[in-house]
């Protein structure tokens, strides 16, 4: 009798993805994990990036905007070539519910494989760079001083008479909105660590 085959140790996920180059439209790539690293092929170039030559892990959100659902991005650094940039958005950047589900389920599945491989020094970080995110506070610190100036001044408005309460509190509603949703993408974004074993679900895709 024949033996039947060993059960395939691979996994494949088609997500959108990138190398650092510039790209209008990113590109869709089936990226498949193993025990050994993953492999794909992009801009005429394929093969296996090896887990033992990679050094870095970030996990971040996208902020998509205001009226849209966050979305996110996984940069894997290696010890050589560049990097791989793999997201959770259609190739446009828009959002995409089927997307995200195959963006959660790889980066699950990229982690048990590097927590159980026993690989080589890896830096498991969140949130944007030190640098961006300090530019980040300065922009909103800036947002803050535009946009509180305008409440204030509405509400100065409605405080004296020249305008009704319903004519106030739309524009009040939407400078508060606002407001909450640039220091959300302050705090989302924040720079820090994480431990392999317990992934950081606050910058999944919503």
């Amino acid at each position: 009798m024949q033996a039947e085959p060993a059960p395939s140790h691979e996994t494949r996920y088609t997500l959108c993805v990138g190398n650092g180059a510039a790209r209008l439209k990113l590109a869709e790539v089936e990226l498949t994990l193993s025990d050994d690293g993953i492999a794909y092929e992009l801009d005429g170039r394929s093969g296996l990036r090896p887990f033992g030559k990679l050094t870095g892990v970030r996990l971040q959100a996208v902020n998509g905007g205001p009226r849209s659902p966050w979305e996110a991005l996984a940069e894997l650094t290696f010890s050589s070539g560049r990097p791989l940039f793999v997201h959770s958005s259609s190739p446009w950047g828009a959002d995409d519910p089927k997307r995200d589900t195959v963006f959660t389920a790889f980066i699950e599945d990229l982690h048990r494989r590097l927590v159980s491989g026993g690989h080589g020094p890896i830096a498991f970080r969140r949130g944007i760079p030190e640098g961006r995110h300090r530019f980040l506070i300065v922009v909103a610190l800036i947002a803050a001083v535009i946009f509180g100036g305008a409440g204030l001044m509405v509400l100065y408005i409605g405080l004296s008479g020249k305008a009704g309460f319903f004519e106030i509190i739309g524009p009040l509603i939407g400078v508060g909105g606002l407001g909450f949703w640039i220091w959300g993408s302050v705090v989302k974004s924040a720079p820090g660590t994480y431990d392999p074993r317990h992934l950081p679900r606050d910058v999944f895709p919503e």
